[in-house]
């Protein structure tokens, strides 16, 4: 045995163990999962992780406390100098695509950092052949050890033999003891606290079947109350089943969101050129289902006692997806990351998305993967990304990227798949979401259906005066199934509101009779709004990328519950200022028009317009 002041090494064995200890672990699940990591990498099919906890005197009180946490799986197990390598910090089995595992890092790192003892047994011939080593601090720092133990005949202690549901012929036995860096009390309670966790980064395995996963609370050398068999907790909810509370625990409560390919719904790839090899990049998109978000969806009501009025967000289902916010990074089919800095972290609605980025472990130095497994630094630090604000003045995109390609910039291989995600992808799936709603909120939706009922009086009153328009041409031999299909067709494909909205919206529509409509929708054109004529139907679209409508409409329809009187004469000056300067735009264009010819033209409409808005407010005949 050699103490640490005895030679050069180049690191100390005790100092190296004491600092690796704080490297970074968000709390006791993650350095867990670094187990389950190995477990999962020895091909086993179950992995049981034991809570144990002994009474602890608390004054005249007797509490339990976690005292010990062990992982045992039915793995391969390992040879002797397997073994001891395993304990070794950064003595990893070399680059191997299909282990979750790569630095060689996570068993002692993970473990010294929640305890200071850590004890191994691993057999492949009978637990009763287990050989077994270990790693204490306190050892370590006296100058006892500084090299692994020599792995020891030492069969495996009947304690965990009694404990396991399905010892094999080969398997694994960690164990932690001497634990003080562990932020779990109550065994049962810290478990369940963890079931969320190990559920969304284990998902794949789980829902394949791959694994099982067992969480047992021990107390006093027995199993009790609180013990669970992990379930995939998926964020794009998209499995089944999953822990998504009831009505979507076995169906579920997204659906993929389009990103253009027919044969793969929700699915894309995006091919990544590293070290003169392709590797593929998959990203996986989904959008809640209307049902998630609206009680009356035909076929999918709520349960009977949730009131059809209450806010989503607040039900069971929406406080589960309320902890699934972000982009979810998977390599190795194990989640590194939950990356929340994607979302807009105060608007509810990013709940309601999901999106998946899988790469391959090859990609880990360009994606910036951890040593600990959790997280991707490279990629977390583009959230957001503005190229245009790190671009020089006058630079082109494929200027800046062969500039970034100049100084062999690690971000450069992530760019092109960044500014999809921020620009077009999360956008596309806000939009959508936002149709969703359409028609929902209860004092919006009076206001529409009485400005569509007063509009729809107009045309039709209109209509009888003998002035007709193209709508009433198109109505005319049209049946109620030809102007529905055309509604309907014209809200999913021109306007992306989902079917069920769409239906929803047409369905009143051909009830009440009416003639006009009124919705939001994101355009591309400069015109704050356009219209659609479709046989008895008058369709008018406000364009939500149009500055009017966040200056305009957003102002006195988006008004928060919580606005006071202030609040309320402020967002009306607001908005009549915006209108003011509607009115000077339209003054500037006639201003502006030459020939007189043309601006008479304009001068004409503006006149022509203003008798027929007099007809629609007031609801007098026109004097045309």
């Amino acid at each position: 045995m050699t103490s640490d002041g005895s030679n050069y090494r180049i690191v100390s064995p005790s100092l190296t163990v004491k600092a690796m200890r704080d490297s970074g672990y968000k709390n006791t699940a993650y350095a867990l999962a670094e187990l389950i990591d190995n477990s999962i990498d020895a091909k086993a099919t179950l992995v049981e992780v034991f809570a144990c906890e002994n009474p602890v005197k608390v004054g005249a009180r007797t509490n339990h406390r976690v005292e010990t946490i062990a992982v045992l799986d039915n793995g391969h197990g390992m040879e002797p100098p397997q073994l001891r390598r395993a304990l070794k910090y950064g003595d990893g089995q070399g680059a191997d695509p299909a282990r979750i595992g790569r630095f060689g890092m996570g068993l002692p790192n993970s473990s010294m950092s929640q305890c200071t003892r850590l004890d191994v047994w691993s057999w492949t011939n009978g637990a009763g052949n287990a050989m077994h080593t270990y790693l204490d601090l306190q050892e370590i720092e006296t100058g006892l050890i500084d090299n692994v133990p020599e792995p020891t005949h030492h069969p495996l202690p009947d304690y965990w033999r009694d404990l396991s549901e399905g010892l094999g012929d080969t398997g694994t036995l960690v164990v932690w003891t001497k634990l003080d860096k562990v932020n779990w009390y109550g065994a049962a309670a810290t478990l369940k606290n963890t079931a969320e966790l190990i559920g969304r980064v284990y998902r794949h395995y789980l829902h394949d079947g791959r694994v099982d996963i067992r969480m047992a609370p021990v107390r006093e050398g027995k199993v009790v109350d609180g013990e669970y068999h992990a379930v995939p907790n998926d964020p794009l909810y998209l499995m089944t089943p999953t822990s998504t509370p009831a009505p979507f625990a076995d169906q579920p409560m997204f659906m993929p969101f389009s990103m253009g390919s027919e044969s793969e719904p929700g699915v894309s790839h995006f091919p990544v050129l590293h070290e003169g090899k392709k590797h593929n990049i998959t990203v996986r998109a989904s959008i809640a289902r209307p049902e998630a978000r609206r009680a009356n969806v035909e076929g999918h009501p709520w349960p009977d006692d949730i009131s059809r009025t209450t806010d989503p967000g607040t039900l069971p289902w929406g406080k589960h997806a309320r902890r699934n916010v972000g982009i979810s990074l998977v390599r190795q089919s194990r989640e590194l990351d939950l990356d929340a800095s994607w979302a807009i972290g105060y608007d509810p609605t990013e709940r309601w998305w999901g999106v998946e980025v899988e790469f391959p472990p090859e990609l880990d130095t360009i994606f910036g993967v951890t040593n600990n497994k959790q997280s991707a630094t490279v990629f977390s630090s583009l959230a957001h990304f503005d190229w245009k604000a790190h671009a020089d003045t006058g630079e082109s995109f494929k200027g800046f990227k062969d500039r970034l390609a100049e100084f062999n910039d690690p971000r450069l291989p992530l760019i092109d798949l960044v500014l999809y995600l921020e620009e077009k992808l999360l956008p596309a799936i806000r939009r959508q979401l936002k149709q969703q709603t359409v028609g929902t909120r209860k004092s919006k939706k009076r206001h529409d259906d009485d400005a569509a009922s007063r509009a729809t009086d107009a045309v039709k009153r209109r209509s009888e005066e003998g002035y007709t328009g193209k709508t009433d041409e198109l109505e005319a031999g049209a049946t109620s199934e030809t102007k529905r299909q055309e509604q309907v067709e014209a809200l999913t494909q021109r306007h992306h509101l989902d079917e069920d909205t769409a239906q929803s919206m047409v369905e009143e529509a051909l009830e009440k009779d009416l003639r006009a409509r009124w919705i939001s929708s994101f355009q591309d054109t400069s015109a704050f709004f356009s219209i659609d004529l479709m046989a008895g139907m008058l369709q008018v679209i406000f364009n939500e990328k149009h500055p009017l409508h966040a200056q305009l409409m957003a102002v006195l329809e988006d008004v928060p519950e919580e606005a006071d009187v202030d609040d309320l004469r402020n967002r009306l000056n607001r908005a009549a200022e915006t209108f003011k300067l509607l009115l000077f735009s339209w003054a500037r264009m006639e201003d502006e028009t030459y020939p007189d010819r043309d601006r008479e033209r304009i001068a004409d409409a503006r006149r022509e317009w203003g008798r027929y808005a007099r007809d629609f407010v007031d609801g007098k005949a026109s004097d045309a």
